[in-house]
């Protein structure tokens, strides 16, 4: 009975593994976008914040150094940010894969401008006050 449950163990972990090496090539993790602005890795759909943690756990583990997205034609602007700007902080290469030519990803999303105050009109300097001290 041991030796069945051992075996049957070893068979689990060795089936997990083999799943999971599918989903990564040269260090990247292959990504598919998926309908409704979500993301498929290997038989998985996950949300944003879903990737973001996922890409986290294989970074933390450092099983990846990178992100491919996969049929990269037919992802939305929005998700090929999304994938950018979680490779960005997750401190990898986010990269895209385009009629079977990879490439790296570059953000289609610009970031936000600084917002600078308008300059003001009719400023005169002051001077500093003068303290007395007794």
């Amino acid at each position: 009975m041991r030796t069945t449950l051992f075996a049957t163990a070893a068979l689990a972990l060795c089936v997990t593994g083999a799943a999971g090496a599918r989903e990564i090539q040269d260090g990247k993790l292959l990504v598919k976008a998926a309908k409704d602005g979500k993301y498929q890795v290997d038989a998985a759909v996950l949300g944003k914040a879903e990737l973001f943690g996922y890409v986290g756990d294989y970074v933390a583990d450092k099983k990846i150094t990178g992100i491919l997205l996969r049929d990269g034609g037919k992802a939305s602007t929005e998700q090929k940010h999304i994938i950018a700007i979680t490779a960005q902080a997750q401190h990898i290469d986010a990269f895209v894969e385009v009629d079977g030519k990879e490439s790296p990803l570059v953000d289609p999303t610009p970031p936000a401008a600084a917002v600078v105050p308008p300059p003001m009109d009719d400023v005169k300097p002051v001077a500093p006050a003068e303290t007395h001290s007794s």
